[in-house]
């Protein structure tokens, strides 16, 4: 099938236009950003905009405040558009979304296309688009701006072995810096998939050489953590100290290791990248077996390496595999895209099926049947909603419920800045910082209605908020209270009977001021 290079540039877009009208579905329908990570990413937009580059968060855990603990990159975007434009943050993660998902899906398709030609690139963008687990490109979060440098990272690194020339993989080498100041887990990916191909170079193919690449690739990073580790010897020495005896994580909050463990079986798996990308990345490995070249053998590095990342648990990782699988999907597209390329291409030697009218008609399907899989995922009601699982079920986190906006907007009107919220619910805590400005306290576990007046006042807590969606279930009627953890925040349960006699559950010192179908505000009396 020819094309000129202009239909060639218009055609290869159509699948990044594809994703953008498809994402434009939740984002109109709904009237926040996707998912419950945006709200924490929107008040790290915030708290920059207001204090400028800082490390410590402080509208979280006040009085002493949380480590951010994460590259700033995406919160300087929100912001940054955010003054410029004059917009609300929310409002501005809200309208990104289908212009991250674009250049995502663009990146993805023109990777494919330099990997394997255009045909291949075009149908490795709408397999994209078909997946199940696409929905995650939609979100406004950090790691969906890293995904857009990823591909093309990869392809730079490949390109440079390929052609001999270091230059690409320095360019490479310059997309580590911005994803590592963008997102900590697709840092990890990419260096693993670059350090992968090199092991591939060494030992398939002995070439020592790769080894200049591996170094130029590395060299922009090296670079800036030394000029990072100068400045800081220079204008912060204190926290050279805190970082030998206390470590990264600990000082700054980085850290890519988590607590617990969320594994997908192998159905889970063909489920989330969907029927056709399946269907065409099994037939498009086939080929790419049989022919065995050397890109065939890096994309299959590059997936093999991302499953293996996936089952990080077999050696005592914690892993959320589910996290892993957009990484998955962006070699498993192109090498579908192959598969879909190779059909188009081998349909020639059948004369009843040879003719270009009857395989455009079969791209045409392909692209057609994608985006109407990606209509539907975007079209699922349940799309936009987040939950917080404990053994008791699952609470709302996101979209914010009608309640959880009055209960803001209550404390933009009333609240005294000055003063720290606790709440029974961190998740709703974070809304409230984010939408007020206003701190909160993490220190919920320790009051109870005989907590004294000094443990307010030294912790300058002047409020304190009960989520009445916090019922402990019948059979827990003995109980007053029960901390109950979920994936990010415990979450404190109360029995029914205390919300509707709320004098024996405050301090005497307090005052219910507002009350809502879900929350009871209590203010601490001067």
């Amino acid at each position: 099938m020819y094309l000129s290079k202009t239909h060639q540039k218009l055609f290869l877009i159509l699948p990044a236009i594809s994703i953008f009208l498809i994402t434009l579905i939740p984002t109109l329908t709904h009237n926040w950003p996707l998912s419950w990570d945006v709200i924490y990413h929107v008040l790290y937009a915030k708290v920059y905009s207001q204090n400028g580059f800082v490390l410590v968060n402080p509208l979280l855990n006040s009085p002493i405040g949380q480590k951010i603990g994460y590259p700033p990159l995406f919160h300087f975007l929100i912001a940054a558009l955010g003054k410029v434009l004059d917009i609300d943050y929310m409002e501005i993660a809200r309208a990104i979304q289908p212009i991250i998902a674009f250049f995502v899906v663009l990146s993805v398709t023109y990777v494919a296309k330099r990997f394997y030609g255009t045909i291949t690139g075009i149908s490795a963008g709408f397999l994209m688009v078909s997946s199940t687990i696409i929905y995650r490109i939609m979100l406004p979060v950090p790691e969906n701006l890293a995904l857009i440098f990823l591909p093309v990272a990869v392809y730079l690194y490949y390109a440079s072995i390929k052609e001999k020339s270091v230059k690409y993989a320095f360019i490479s080498g310059i997309l580590l810096v911005l994803i590592a100041a963008t997102h900590q887990a697709a840092l990890l990916c990419l260096i693993l998939i670059i350090t992968t191909f090199t092991v591939v170079e060494l030992v398939i193919y002995k070439n020592k050489g790769v080894l200049k690449n591996y170094g130029a690739f590395l060299l922009s990073l090296i670079v800036i953590l030394v000029i990072t580790l100068l400045a800081i010897i220079i204008f912060k020495p204190a926290l050279i100290q805190n970082l030998i005896n206390q470590g990264i994580t600990a000082t700054l909050g980085f850290g890519t290791s988590l607590n617990y463990n969320q594994p997908l079986s192998l159905l889970k798996y063909l489920r989330n990248f969907g029927l056709l990308l399946t269907v065409f990345s099994v037939i498009g490995a086939i080929i790419a077996v049989k022919m065995r070249r050397k890109k065939d053998v890096y994309i299959f590095a590059w997936i093999i390496i991302m499953f293996l990342l996936s089952k990080a648990y077999w050696i005592g990782i914690n892993v959320i595999s589910a996290r892993v699988l957009i990484y998955m999907v962006i070699p498993l597209s192109i090498l579908g895209g192959f598969g879909v390329s190779q059909i188009y291409y081998r349909l020639k030697d059948y004369n009843r099926f040879s003719s270009k009218r009857f395989r455009s008609a079969f791209l045409i399907c392909v692209f057609l049947l994608s985006t109407l899989f990606g209509v539907l995922n975007a079209s699922d009601p349940n799309m936009g909603s987040y939950f917080a699982k404990t053994v008791f079920g699952s609470v709302q986190i996101a979209p914010p419920t009608s309640s959880e906006t009055d209960l803001s907007n209550w404390f933009k009107i009333n609240g005294d800045k000055n003063k720290s919220i606790s709440i029974s619910n961190l998740y709703t805590g974070v809304f409230i910082a984010a939408e007020t400005g206003m701190p909160i306290n993490y220190g919920f576990a320790n009051i109870n209605n005989l907590t004294p007046k000094a443990y307010f006042e030294s912790n300058n807590i002047g409020y304190i908020v009960y989520d009445k969606r916090l019922t402990l279930p019948p059979d827990y009627n003995t109980l007053n209270r029960y901390q109950a953890n979920s994936e990010m925040f415990p979450l404190y349960y109360y029995n029914k009977i205390l919300y509707q006699n709320i004098d024996k559950l405050k301090p005497n010192f307090t005052q219910v001021v507002y009350e809502n179908n879900d929350f009871i505000v209590c203010k601490i009396e001067d």
